[in-house]
């Protein structure tokens, strides 16, 4: 048969409509599949993504605390040793003048013992803490 020389009756027109309407649905469908599959494997990528950035932050930022950690031990260490410093040059200046005061002390003893009299002795002492 020659299709071209016969006319289309409206029978198989509207089969070809039809035909056309239900094509045109599945590719619309198709499309709303694959368009909802690629959304879900982009959100579940980013995801991954974000998991992987805020396990990479929270290295960084644990490596940060160790090291202020260190830091802070480090500074209360020395602060620490320059205590002890000072206060051990603070005990040897008191050392330093109790020595002394009993030197002087026991001289005057000596000399007051000798001479018979008692001599009051004005002494100042200043010490400075540096």
């Amino acid at each position: 048969w020659d299709t071209q020389t016969l006319p289309d009756p409206p029978r198989t027109a509207a089969a070809v409509a039809i035909q056309a309407w239900w094509r045109g649905q599945l590719v619309r469908r198709a499309l709303r599949v694959a368009d909802a599959s690629a959304r879900r494997i982009q959100a579940w990528w980013q995801k991954v993504a974000s998991q992987k950035k805020e396990q990479q932050r929270l290295k960084v930022l644990v490596d940060y605390v160790r090291t202020e950690r260190a830091s802070v031990l480090l500074q209360a260490q020395v602060r620490a040793w320059a205590a002890r410093a000072r206060y051990k040059r603070c005990q040897e200046a008191a050392r330093t003048i109790q020595t002394r005061w009993r030197q002087h002390a026991h001289r005057q003893e000596q000399g007051t013992a000798a001479s018979g009299c008692a001599g009051d002795v004005d002494l100042l002492v200043e010490v400075i803490l540096g």
